[in-house]
């Protein structure tokens, strides 16, 4: 009986996993980008997209013909200090003490270089 409810338990666990797991969206590194550089950035980008998971998808991912999309911030909106002050939501909503300055460096790094949506 122990053993179905542990197996009860554990299949919970990993249909909850399941379902709040965030499909991986793809990179868009420069061709010119050098593979040892695109490594370090792999991993900078991927600790972006969890902390774009947690911290700005519920205001900033829409839902379009029922697939979620990240938006396609242009350059010049992915500056780190003015990120945070420009919108006075990200200034009382995501203060330093939720998301540090090297945090959002990472969730930059994310939006500025992952795929961008078709049109």
């Amino acid at each position: 009986m122990r053993t179905f409810i542990y197996g009860g338990f554990i299949l919970i666990g990993f249909l909850a996993i399941a379902c709040t797991a965030s499909k991986h969206i793809p990179h868009d590194f420069p061709a010119e980008m050098s593979e040892p550089v695109k490594v370090e950035y792999v991993k900078l980008y991927e600790k972006g997209q969890i902390l774009y998971n947690i911290n700005c998808d519920k205001c900033h991912t829409k839902t379009v013909r029922g697939k979620r999309l990240v938006p396609d911030f242009k350059p010049e909106q992915l500056k780190g200090y003015e990120l945070r002050v420009q919108n006075p939501q990200h200034e009382s909503g995501l203060p330093e003490e939720t998301v540090t300055a090297e945090e959002l460096g990472h969730i930059m790094t994310f939006l500025m270089y992952k795929k961008r949506n078709k049109n």
